[in-house]
């Protein structure tokens, strides 16, 4: 049989008539191929383009959610894809404002799919955040524009973060707002975004689960006063915004850097008072204050405040609070062992296990794993040169144990498993001692009779 000819080679046999008569019978049983061709071949003026790339759109969602107006779990990726193949697909425009227009269309449509797709696996997420990468990206390559198109870019983006589609999605307003800060040099423009950024937190005012949002706007309103304005108006903002977090690490910072180390101590202990502080932020505000003893040199202060955040699990507080302690190190290693073995928290036990560890404590170690015998994998290899006899008494009870509550034939192959690393430690006889001794237990259980012949 002969060889098949490749289709372009057919192609180029053809007239230009049998070529579009091809191309327009293709493109009328695929609405996604009609408008993709237009999008791309087509020399139409703005508003037609943009009006071919939003009917592409929604071919798009169209063939993705079908009769039942939803896009499963398996489709969702497809979907994503495609809405940034056709993002991509802009590249041939010349204009940036249309570029900006076609973003902006694709970041809309994507915020709504959360509503109409399953996105478990975060692809519309990523889209959305690649659409905004990608405007930012559009925003900076304006720096040297004419300025009615800087105009045009800021009051176009104001506007979009206003859209009704970003409703319970703040974070997305919020980033439109910050991108608008590359069109701010100029003092109209400036006023137009902190106007912008005024109303915005006068439409917050009242709502729930706003505080980001309220603080990542006034974040950017003091970037702005930072850069824009004298000295003394930023540190008045910031002094007018100490209740956020943000502002009060910040107002610390200054504080440490201009040597106002008790200043730095007063806001840091404020911090921790205040009853919206969340623990993660009260330990920040903890070790500002300590870094604040520590160049005060106020050394009882220094070792009550390591001893605090040491307990709240920061490890690396043990080396600063072991250099602060007079007296024998031993000594001050049990005593703070001592109390971290009384405190039955997950962090302090988290600390005493990294503590015994580095110290290399094999005794405390040892004792460890006597009283935590599903613990003993792990520290087997490190005590068995000093306590070889006690690590297999505790290694081959924990076998035992796990036997027992076995039912499976994966549970089975897990205590093989076991079994198998036990005997490069303990060695073949000790091993094979205790297979002998399941197989004889449990010679009624033929799956794990099979598995223990395996080794």
């Amino acid at each position: 049989m002969a060889n098949q000819r490749k289709l372009e080679e057919v192609l180029r046999d053809l007239s230009k008539e049998e070529l579009i008569a091809i191309i327009a019978e293709a493109a009328g049983q695929d609405e996604v191929f009609k408008n993709t061709l237009l999008l791309k071949y087509g020399t139409e003026d703005q508003p037609r383009l943009l009006k071919t790339f939003q009917k592409l759109i929604k071919t798009i969602v169209k063939q993705y959610t079908g009769r039942e107006g939803f896009i499963p779990y398996r489709e969702t990726s497809s979907f994503a894809a495609d809405l940034m193949a056709l993002l991509e697909s802009k590249s041939s425009v010349s204009d940036d404002t249309v570029k900006l227009e076609m973003a902006l269309l694709v970041l809309e449509e994507g915020v709504e799919a959360f509503q109409y797709a399953d996105d478990s696996d975060g692809e519309v997420g990523a889209l959305v955040d690649e659409v905004l990468d990608q405007i930012d990206g559009l925003a900076e390559s304006q720096r040297t524009a004419d300025e009615s198109v800087r105009e045009h870019f800021l009051t176009r983006l104001i506007t979009m973060s206003r859209n009704a589609v970003f409703d319970g999605w703040d974070d997305y307003p919020v980033t439109l707002l910050r991108i608008c800060t590359v069109f701010a040099d100029e003092k109209k423009r400036r006023e137009q975004l902190l106007a912008a950024i005024g109303v915005q937190l006068a439409a917050n005012s009242g709502k729930e689960y706003v505080e980001y949002s309220n603080e990542a706007l006034q974040g950017i309103q003091f970037e702005l006063i930072e850069k824009y304005s004298p000295a003394e108006e930023a540190d008045k903002f910031i002094q007018e915004h100490l209740h956020l977090k943000s502002f009060r690490k910040l107002a610390i910072q200054k504080s440490m850097e201009a040597g106002d180390y008790q200043r730095a101590i007063q806001l840091a202990e404020q911090g921790e008072r205040h009853k919206a502080s969340y623990p993660g932020d009260r330990s920040d505000f903890k070790k500002a204050r300590y870094e604040a003893y520590k160049a005060l040199s106020l050394k009882e202060e220094q070792k009550l405040l390591a001893k605090e955040l040491l307990l709240d699990g920061g490890y690396e507080y043990y080396a600063e609070l072991e250099a602060l302690s007079d007296g024998n190190k031993e000594d001050f290693y049990r005593s703070i062992l001592a109390e971290l073995k009384k405190s039955d928290t997950w962090s302090t036990h988290a600390l005493y296990l990294q503590l015994i560890s580095d110290k290399n404590d094999l005794a405390e170690m040892l004792s460890y794993v006597q009283a935590n015998p599903n613990a003993i994998e792990e520290y087997a290899a490190r005590l068995s040169s000093d306590y070889k006899a006690e690590v297999e008494q505790v290694y081959s009870q924990y076998i035992y144990d796990t036997a027992a509550a076995a039912f499976n034939r994966k549970k089975y192959w897990n205590v093989c498993q076991m079994l198998k690393r036990y005997g490069k430690l303990a060695g073949k006889s000790s091993q094979s001692a205790i297979i002998q001794q399941l197989q004889e237990q449990y010679f009624n259980k033929p799956a794990f009779l099979d598995e223990l012949s395996k080794l």
